[in-house]
C-alpha cells in the first residue's frame, strides 16, 4: 500500500499513521457494554431507555447529510475533530444524565459524533491512499476496523470490570478519550481533492454539491438502492446486539461476565473484518450468503439458553464483520471523491431513522412477548436484506465502477 506523505509549515506529516491512532481512539467507547446497564441503575425502564437511544438517532436524522457535506466541502480532519470532541461532551452529560431530558440529550449529542465521523473517516482514508483499485483499500481498511474492534473490545471489557467498581470510571475515560481524539485530529493534513461549485463570494456551495449527490445517486440506482438495503441490515442487527445487554442480565450474567461477552463479540467482528478482506470474487454475491448467515445467527441469538445465545451472538458478530470493508470498498470504488462522505453519510441517515421507530419498538416487543419473538422478528428482517442483496446482484454486475460525475 502506498504510502503518503506531505509537507506542511515545514514539517513531516504521516497522515496514515495519525489517521490510524486517531481511529482507535474512536473505538475506545468504555461504556459500550454496559450504557444500558448504567440508565437502569439510575431508575429508567427498557421503555425509557428506547427512547433515549431514540434521541441518539435523532441526531444523525438531522445531521448525517449536512455533516457528510461538511466534510466534503470543509474537510475531513474538521468533521472527525468535532466528532471526537462530542464523545467527551456526550460522556459529561451521560454522568449527569439522572432525568428522560438529560438521558436523551446525551445521547443526541453521542449520535451526532457518530454524524461527523461517518463517511468521513472513510473518505479520509481512501482519498490519503490515493489508489486506483479497491482492492488495496479493502485490504487496509479491513485490518484498520480489525485493530480498532480489538481494541474497542479491550475498551468495552475493562469499563464493564471498572463499572463494579464505579460507573464513573468507564465514563470518566471516555472524557478522556473524546479529547485524545480531538487532538489527534486537529493535527491531520487534508489529502488533495477535487473542489467544484463556489459561489459568487468564492465559497464551495451546499446546495449545489447536493445536487450533484442526487444526480449521482440518480445515474448509480444500485448504489442507492445498496444504501437502503444496508440500512436495514445494520438497523437489524444494531437492535439485536444493544438488547443483549439487558438479554443475557435476566439470563443471569453479571456485569462483568456481560464485558467478556461484549469483548469477544468485538473480537468476533475483528476476525470477520480481517478475513473479509481476503474474499475474491463478487461482493454482490458474497452478500447474500454472508447477510443470510447473520441474519441466522441472530434469531439463534433469542433462545432461552444462555450459553447457546451466547455462542450464536458471537458467530453472527463474525460474519457480520466480514462484510463491513467488503461494503465499504464496494461503495468507495463506486464514488467520486467530491461527493464521497455526502453520499456514505446517506446509509447512516437511513439506519438512524429506522433506529428511530423501530429500536422503541424492538423494547416493546420484547417486553410484551419475550426476547426469542424480539430476535425472531431481527433474523426474519435481517433475511430479507439477503434476498433484496440477491435480487440487486445482476444490476451490480452491469453497473460502472467508475461513474462519471461533474466535478470527479
Amino acid at each position: 500500500t502506498s504510502r503518503l506523505a506531505s509537507r506542511r509549515n515545514g514539517q513531516s506529516f504521516h497522515p496514515l499513521a495519525r489517521f490510524f491512532a486517531w481511529y482507535v481512539s474512536s473505538q475506545m467507547i468504555f461504556e459500550s457494554a454496559i450504557w444500558i446497564l448504567f440508565l437502569q441503575d439510575r431508575g429508567f425502564s427498557l421503555a425509557e431507555i428506547g427512547i433515549a437511544e431514540a434521541g441518539f438517532h435523532l441526531a444523525p436524522v438531522l445531521l448525517e447529510i449536512p455533516s457528510g457535506s461538511f466534510a466534503d466541502l470543509v474537510g475531513r480532519r474538521w468533521s472527525l475533530a468535532t466528532g471526537s470532541l462530542l464523545v467527551a461532551l456526550s460522556a459529561i452529560l451521560l454522568w449527569n444524565a439522572h432525568s428522560l431530558p438529560i438521558a436523551v440529550l446525551a445521547l443526541f449529542v453521542s449520535g451526532a459524533n457518530y454524524s461527523f465521523r461517518s463517511g468521513a473517516d472513510q473518505a479520509y482514508l481512501y482519498d490519503a491512499l490515493a489508489i486506483d483499485a479497491e482492492s488495496s483499500f479493502t485490504r487496509l481498511f479491513g485490518r484498520l476496523l480489525s485493530a480498532g474492534y480489538l481494541i474497542g473490545g479491550g475498551a468495552a471489557l475493562l469499563g464493564a470490570v471498572l463499572s463494579e467498581w464505579s460507573y464513573a470510571w468507564p465514563i470518566g475515560l471516555n472524557v478522556v478519550t473524546g479529547f485524545l481524539g480531538f487532538a489527534l485530529a486537529l493535527g491531520l493534513p487534508e489529502a488533495p481533492r477535487t473542489q467544484v461549485h463556489e459561489d459568487r463570494s468564492g465559497r464551495r456551495s451546499f446546495h449545489r454539491h447536493i445536487a450533484d449527490v442526487r444526480l449521482l445517486l440518480r445515474s448509480q440506482p444500485v448504489v442507492a438502492r445498496m444504501l437502503l438495503v444496508a440500512a436495514l441490515f445494520w438497523t437489524t442487527l444494531a437492535i439485536a446486539g444493544l438488547y443483549t445487554q439487558a438479554a443475557f442480565a435476566e439470563q443471569g450474567l453479571s456485569n462483568g461476565q456481560i464485558g467478556v461477552v461484549s469483548g469477544l463479540a468485538w473480537v468476533a467482528v475483528a476476525a470477520g473484518t480481517a478475513t473479509g478482506e481476503r474474499f475474491g470474487g463478487s461482493f454482490a454475491r458474497q452478500w447474500s450468503m454472508l447477510a443470510g448467515a447473520t441474519a441466522l445467527g441472530v434469531a439463534l441469538t433469542g433462545i432461552d439458553a444462555v450459553t447457546v445465545a451466547v455462542v450464536a451472538f458471537l458467530l453472527w458478530q463474525l460474519t457480520s464483520g466480514s462484510i463491513e470493508p467488503r461494503l465499504a470498498a464496494w461503495y468507495n470504488a463506486r464514488l467520486p471523491s467530491a461527493q464521497r462522505a455526502t453520499v456514505i453519510s446517506i446509509e447512516g441517515w437511513l439506519f438512524s431513522c429506522l433506529m428511530i421507530g423501530l429500536f422503541p419498538a424492538g423494547g416493546w416487543l420484547a417486553g410484551r412477548f419475550g426476547w426469542p419473538a424480539l430476535y425472531l422478528a431481527c433474523g426474519v428482517a435481517g433475511a430479507a436484506t439477503a434476498l433484496a442483496g440477491f435480487m440487486l446482484r445482476r444490476q451490480d454486475d452491469r453497473a460502472s465502477v467508475a461513474p462519471a460525475v461533474a466535478g470527479d
